[in-house]
C-alpha cells in the first residue's frame, strides 16, 4: 500500500507543464464512470505512460485552494510521507517544498525538492509543480532523489457552483521499480486519491 501511496503522491505533487505532446501518442480512454475519465498514453522518452484525469464534483471553490496550496494536505494523501515543509518561497507564485516517504523493507525511501506554481482567478485555479534536482536538503538514509516528474492540475467553478477538474501527470519514481508495475499502480491509486481529495474539499 505504501509503494502505491507514493506513486500517487508523486503524481499529485510534483511537476511541471507537460512537455511532450510532440513525442506522446493519442490519448485512451481507460475508465469512466459518471462525470470521471481517465485516460493514459505512451510516451517515445519513456516506458512510464502518462496520466489523464476529468471530473466534476460539488464543493467549496476557496476551499478547494486551501486544501491545495496547504503543504500538509499532501502529507495527508500518502500514509508513506514523513516529513513535509516549505524550503523557500521564491515569489507569490512560485515555492520549493521538501517531501520524504518511508517506504516498506526492501525498497529504498524517496524523497523530492518539488517547485510548485499556482495562479488563481475567483473562477480557475491551477496549480503546476516540478520536480527538481538541487542539493537544499541533502539525501538521507540511503534514500532515492526523485528527480523527473511532473504535473499540472485545473480547476475552474461553473455557474452550477460544481468544480471542473483537469489532472495531467508523469512520475519516475527512480530506481529498480519496473515501468509496468509503475503504470499499473499509477492507474490504480489516481482514483483512489482523487476522492480523498473530494473529502478534504468537503470537510
Amino acid at each position: 500500500m505504501r509503494i502505491a501511496l507514493l506513486f500517487f503522491t508523486l503524481l499529485t505533487s510534483f511537476g511541471t507543464p507537460l512537455p511532450c505532446d510532440n513525442n506522446c501518442n493519442e490519448w485512451k480512454l481507460k475508465n469512466e464512470e459518471g462525470n470521471y475519465k481517465m485516460y493514459m498514453r505512451e510516451c517515445d522518452d519513456s516506458p512510464i505512460k502518462e496520466i489523464k484525469l476529468t471530473d466534476k464534483f460539488a464543493g467549496e471553490f476557496t476551499r478547494l485552494i486551501r486544501v491545495m496550496t496547504d503543504i500538509e494536505t499532501n502529507k495527508k494523501i500518502s500514509e508513506s510521507c514523513t516529513e513535509a515543509r516549505q524550503l523557500k518561497q521564491i515569489d507569490k507564485q512560485t515555492a520549493l517544498q521538501y517531501f520524504y516517504y518511508k517506504m516498506p523493507i526492501g525498497v529504498k525511501d524517496r524523497d523530492v525538492i518539488s517547485k510548485i506554481t499556482i495562479k488563481a482567478t475567483d473562477s480557475t485555479f491551477s496549480f503546476i509543480t516540478e520536480a527538481v534536482d538541487n542539493n537544499l536538503v541533502p539525501s538521507k538514509n540511503g534514500s532515492i532523489r526523485i528527480t523527473n516528474a511532473r504535473s499540472s492540475w485545473f480547476f475552474k467553478k461553473t455557474f452550477s457552483g460544481t468544480i471542473e477538474m483537469e489532472y495531467m501527470a508523469f512520475a519516475d519514481p527512480n530506481g529498480s521499480i519496473p515501468a509496468w508495475l509503475i503504470n499499473s499502480l499509477s492507474r490504480r491509486e489516481a482514483r483512489a486519491g482523487i476522492e480523498k481529495l473530494k473529502k478534504l474539499v468537503h470537510g
